[in-house]
């Protein structure tokens, strides 16, 4: 049998953009620790590593490295010392949004659905900067877009994982400028057909009819359905 290492000194070298304290807390969020004197585990050291590159990424710095080093305490019989080398890269900032698949819904609509990423453009006659990438917000904006496209009668549209184009670096190397590119399929547009409703003996057909502002041959939308279905709600609950 051979004792494991045990880790005496635990510490992130690089991490300038974001505070020390800051990647600890992502860690505890996680479930993930490495306490002083506990063992060397590898899987928890690589665990660390892909958490801490998350981080970066979540705050714009998706090219970010992160380099795991563990070096034996002079002196000391099996013990280490566990260093995170991080090279921080530059910030990633959206120059503009181009949607791959989209025939029927114009570019410049998609991008005005993104909340939480987005690119160059102008508000009240002023030019506004490249907003930074947020990797982990991507899904929000996808949902948003996808939403967008229900309204519209396109019920099967998708959003997939959008691309990073890198266009250039700012000469002091903190800020890399991207095209955002985000594949779209559209699929079929759809009407409304017939429209019946099943399962109500309270509350008749024509009354509940009524309620949804919608009729056959329009063009299908989620948001005038939910609408009606919220006022349908309100009528069971009155009674």
């Amino acid at each position: 049998l051979e004792e494991r290492e045990r880790v005496r000194i635990v510490d992130y070298i690089g991490s300038g953009k974001i505070d020390q304290s800051k990647i600890e807390e992502a860690l505890r969020d996680k479930g993930i620790q490495i306490r002083v004197d506990s063992f060397l585990d590898p899987g928890v050291v690589r665990q660390v590593t892909g958490i801490v590159r998350e981080l970066y990424a979540s705050e714009g710095y998706q090219f970010a490295e992160v380099k795991p080093e563990i070096k034996e305490v002079a002196g000391s019989n099996k013990t280490v010392h566990l260093t995170f080398h991080i090279d921080e890269g530059p910030k990633v900032r959206i120059r503009d949004i181009e949607f791959l698949g989209n025939e029927k819904v114009s570019d410049r609509s998609l991008a005005g659905k993104m909340k939480e990423n987005k690119g160059k453009g102008f508000w009240l006659g002023w030019l506004t900067r490249g907003g930074t990438y947020k990797e982990d917000k991507f899904g929000e904006d996808a949902e948003k877009i996808i939403e967008h496209y229900r309204n519209e009668g396109y019920i099967a549209a998708q959003v997939g994982q959008p691309e990073l184009k890198v266009l250039e670096d700012e000469r002091d190397g903190s800020t890399r400028w991207v095209q955002l590119r985000v594949p779209v399929t559209e699929g079929r547009q759809y009407r409304i057909g017939e429209f019946t409703f099943e399962g109500n003996e309270i509350v008749k057909d024509d009354a509940l009819r009524t309620l949804f502002k919608v009729k056959q041959g329009d063009t299908y939308s989620e948001k005038d359905i939910r609408k009606g279905l919220d006022k349908a709600r309100e009528v069971y609950g009155a009674g």
